[in-house]
């Protein structure tokens, strides 16, 4: 479990400061590593659509660091109640 908590706590780190970027530079390294699916159709009236979907990769990341938060709040919150 150890183990598992130091990981989740890099995870959140790492998510933090990508948020830190975001905020200061407007760069966002993980659209930079995984960038956004651009779709374009055209219909039979020559209507052009555009459709941009978030990377797979990218959800998975940004979950993972959600994820991550979670684990960190909740154990810490259990290891509080075992400590008073």
């Amino acid at each position: 479990m150890k183990v598992l908590y130091w990981i989740f706590l890099i995870v959140l780190v790492v998510g933090g400061l990508n948020r830190a970027l975001i905020g200061w530079l407007d760069l966002n390294l993980v659209t930079t590593i995984f960038p956004d699916v651009v779709s374009t159709t055209v219909d039979a009236s020559g209507v052009t659509t555009t459709i941009t979907t978030l990377n797979k990769f990218a959800m998975m990341t940004y979950t993972l660091v959600g994820v991550s938060a979670l684990w960190i709040l909740i154990s810490n919150l259990m290891w509080h109640k075992k400590a008073q």
